[in-house]
């Protein structure tokens, strides 16, 4: 695989592609050392042909610009290495001229170079990303002497005409596929389409290019001639090969594409894209597993970059789809679906894997070859959207097809309402393998609310527990605010898979451990084996959503009873490959240097996970089994809270119990008169002031209000103002509620959950945010003692443990109630945890105290010398 990406040592300066030489890393030098790899992979060139930065002489004096410096042509590609060595300005067959991107000028200079030498064309490039990046010339000497914009430039050894009329065994495989996809782009960028309607057009140009190359003739359909690129004859002739190309496409996927559909932008730039495209051959041999993927995922890059995210459609995590794949392991018998199929990531990543498992297989070729065409009919894919059923056709088909399953329509809908093909050969009962991340709800939002959907469906209805059952049952009442489709997919997904399959899916993290979600645990537990559980880094799918996620992977039963009790493998992923913004994070070799490998841990967990299936696996702080009999009735699956360190600090903290003259309460028990409860949610937005003034500071009525992070970290900068005399006087209630007293116990219960504070004279009376969990403890000694118990690993351990949430992370007052805390018969036996707590919070006083006397003592030192007044 050829990087064609810029290379740097370990100090950032840029690594010649040419000569290993270094140089300073400017934007104009990124773009010339990757259109040198251009030229040299993708037209044949050879480095030693090849120089930067070569003087241009006019008679026997270098060419000088207006301001009378010398100039220099960016890159030069001469006859062979002898003219190259010698700078022969007589036997330059090319020239570069390279700016930094969005430089749209340099014509002029481009001319110049080509008309003193003896080039017959050239290339201007500026290698940006939103514009057209690259322009080709050829010099024309009759019947005037001028460059002519050309489809493209002549591969080594090739003359100018010979382009757009190769053979389809002269086409190249493209080395910079990327690249070649973004040029294209960039072609039919700024023509007043949406950027949706640009990927779509190119979607449709790319079906056009693979339908040509399936075809048997010797001479490609797909092309744009030099004479035809010129005039507007030319250009219609080619939109209508085009065109014809992609009207053969709809009638072979006529429930995909509909009769009127069309590529919609104008001839000119259909002629555009064919030329960077007609030298290349996209479609491989069955066999080569290798091109077939960066096809396949070069393509896949490219959608995912440039089509618009609407109605949660965003890519799925190519890490996470080669997990869940390889985790499941599926052969070339199984048939695999995805019931919300989207761009087909799931279908391409089982394509790859299953394909990679032949080739790599015992068998002869002739097996070979029939495994993989037999698989290629055995995968299937539904989706609602149209236009993502094209965009997964197409990847498919650059992936090594397999698109004919590829379907639409609604996959929570009556069976009976499915495509032709899925109820011939992917029906209720049939899928071996189902892979799939389904649309979430998101809060409070996208949730089922259509009545004939929801009755399909036990997860939509009222559950309770039945203490004859000892489990939940669904009643008929259906969800009144309609339910997660999510849930809905799960079930879905269950009842369709064939008995004894198996079910990968990425789910919002919520699903472990909410009420929301019990139904559909309740229903997998009813009908499935679980046997994974892995919670996915909070930046997986980051920039796109802040939802955090899960893996499940499920086996559906047979006609076998499920068994009473068995392992479930549960890991918590702590590394993506890429941060928040989703910029690819790196590993570092032994000595520090950044390698090309994403850095993420998914390997690391597919390892364990297949050690535990092995019955070899030793359990580790992040990866561990346990056993199904550990999930209690509330049936929560998060794996943190069965993290083997968290658990064995509770065990520390229970076994406590067993030593003389001491006892283990629960926090909510542990003073009679104890209270543990939130705020109520307060709405200040009509008293908050913006811009608050030092005279508005001075009011009486005007209040701070103090968020999480102002009273637990002492922050004066994130503190709101209220102006109380605006207020209802059910606000004014809500505000009395609001307030906290000196000795009252903060605990931070979203977000960065678990943190604690004790309210000092600092905030005495202070109205604080319902984001903070209140325990109000009578008994002195044993508020302070809890204070900092509930600041220790053996608290903030239980405090994880019962983390729980979708987006953020939440603490609820009834998991601080239940948090266990050892508690001596006498308490004189922490007398010194009590006094030691005590002098922390007096000396913190202390030390406030003294802060504002000092800032007193600036204000009256120095307020009559910066005041004074002559």
């Amino acid at each position: 695989m050829i990087n064609f990406d810029v290379d740097y040592n370990e100090e950032g300066k840029i690594i010649s592609f040419l000569d290993g030489n270094l140089l300073v890393d400017k934007p104009e030098e990124r773009v010339r050392q990757r259109y040198l790899k251009t030229v040299h992979y993708d037209y044949g060139y050879a480095k030693n042909q090849i120089a930067i930065e070569v003087p241009i002489y006019y008679g026997h004096d270098v060419l000088k610009d207006r301001e009378g410096n010398p100039v220099r042509a960016d890159i030069v590609i001469y006859e062979n290495a002898t003219a190259c060595r010698s700078r022969q300005q007589g036997r330059i067959l090319l020239v570069v001229e390279c700016k930094a991107p969005n430089i749209t000028k340099g014509y002029d200079q481009l001319v110049s170079y080509i008309y003193n030498t003896s080039a017959s064309g050239g290339v201007w490039f500026n290698g940006s990303d939103t514009e057209n990046e690259v322009i080709y010339y050829r010099r024309q000497s009759e019947p005037n002497n001028i460059l002519q914009e050309w489809p493209g430039i002549p591969r080594k050894n090739e003359g100018w005409d010979s382009i757009g009329r190769r053979t389809k065994d002269q086409l190249k495989k493209p080395r910079d596929i990327k690249g070649l996809l973004r040029r294209c782009h960039n072609k039919l960028h700024g023509r007043g389409t949406e950027e949706d309607d640009l990927t779509m057009d190119m979607v449709r140009i790319i079906l056009a290019k693979a339908m040509d190359e399936e075809k048997e003739n010797e001479l490609p359909e797909f092309y744009c001639t030099p004479d035809e690129y010129r005039s507007e004859e030319g250009r219609i002739a080619v939109e209508e090969r085009i065109q014809g190309l992609f009207n053969e496409v709809k009638a072979l996927n006529n429930e995909v594409f509909s009769e009127h559909e069309r590529i919609s932008v104008g001839n000119r730039a259909i002629c555009e894209v064919v030329s960077e495209l007609q030298d290349y051959q996209l479609l491989s041999d069955i066999s080569d597993a290798q091109e077939w993927d960066l096809m396949g995922y070069a393509y896949e890059e490219y959608t995912e970059t440039y089509l618009k995210r609407k109605s949660g459609q965003f890519f799925t995590n190519r890490l996470v789809v080669d997990f869940l794949v390889s985790s499941i392991n599926p052969t070339s018998t199984d048939i695999i679906l995805d019931p919300a199929g989207g761009s087909g990531g799931f279908l391409t990543g089982a394509m790859r894997f299953v394909r990679n498992k032949i080739l790599q297989g015992r068998g002869s070729n002739i097996s070979k070859q029939r495994q993989l065409d037999r698989f290629r009919t055995r995968l299937f894919l539904v989706e609602s959207s149209k236009r993502l059923v094209k965009v997964a056709k197409t990847s498919m088909i650059l992936n090594g097809d397999g698109h004919a399953g590829m379907t639409q329509g609604d996959s929570l809908g009556d069976y009976t309402n499915f495509d032709s093909t899925i109820l011939a050969q992917c029906n209720s009962g049939v899928p071996t393998v189902i892979l799939t991340n389904p649309p979430f709800a998101g809060v409070g939002e996208g949730r089922i609310t259509d009545i004939e959907t929801l009755e399909r469906f036990q997860t939509a209805r009222r559950w309770i527990y039945s203490e004859d059952e000892n489990k939940y049952l669904p009643t008929n009442e259906l969800l009144t605010d309609g339910a997660p489709p999510e849930m809905l997919f799960l079930e879905r997904c269950i009842d369709w898979l064939s008995p004894g399959g198996k079910l990968g899916i990425v789910l919002p993290k919520g699903f472990l451990d909410t009420n929301t979600y019990l139904p559909g645990r309740q229903y997998l537990f009813d009908h499935c084996k679980l046997l994974a559980v892995v919670n996915l880094h909070k930046n997986t799918f980051q920039p796109h959503t802040g939802v955090r996620t899960c893996l499940l992977i499920i086996e559906k039963k047979s006609n076998e009873e499920l068994p009473v009790d068995y392992p479930i493998f549960m890991a918590i992923s702590r590394k993506i490959g890429q941060d928040s913004e989703g910029v690819p994070v790196y590993k570092r070799d032994h000595a520090g240097n950044l390698t090309d490998e994403l850095d993420h841990d998914l390997e690391e967990i597919l390892e364990s996970y297949n050690e535990h299936k092995n019955n070899t696996l030793q359990n580790s702080e992040y990866y561990f089994s346990i056993n199904k009999s550990d999930i209690d009735g509330s049936l929560k699956l998060n794996p943190q809270k069965f993290m083997p360190h968290l658990n064995e600090t509770l065990r520390k903290v229970a076994q406590v119990e067993d030593i003389p003259n001491w006892s283990v309460v629960t926090l909510g028990t542990i003073d009679n008169d104890i209270q543990i409860f939130k705020g109520p949610r307060f709405k200040s937005e009509n008293l908050i002031i913006e811009d608050i003034t030092e005279e508005q500071l001075a009011e009486p009525l005007v209040e701070p209000y103090y968020t999480p992070s102002a009273i637990l970290q002492d922050r004066s900068d994130s503190i709101k103002y209220l102006d109380l005399s605006q207020a209802s006087e059910r606000q004014l209630d809500m505000i009395g509620k609001l307030r906290v007293k000196r000795g009252d116990l903060l605990i931070s219960r979203s977000g960065t959950v678990g943190r604690v504070s004790l309210v000092t004279n600092q905030h005495d009376n202070a109205i604080v945010s319902d984001d903070l969990i209140r325990v109000i403890i009578p008994d002195e000694d044993i508020r302070y003692y809890v204070y900092h118990y509930l600041l220790s690993k053996y608290a903030q351990d239980q405090f994880k443990m019962n983390e729980y949430g979708t987006i953020q992370q939440h603490l609820e007052p009834a998991h601080v109630r239940e948090t266990l805390v050892p508690l001596p018969d006498d308490i004189e036996q922490v007398r010194e945890i009590i006094n030691q707590s005590k002098r922390s919070i007096r000396a913190k006083e202390i030390a406030y105290e003294r802060n504002l006397n000092a800032l007193n003592a600036v204000e009256t030192t120095l307020y009559p010398l910066l005041n004074f007044e002559e």
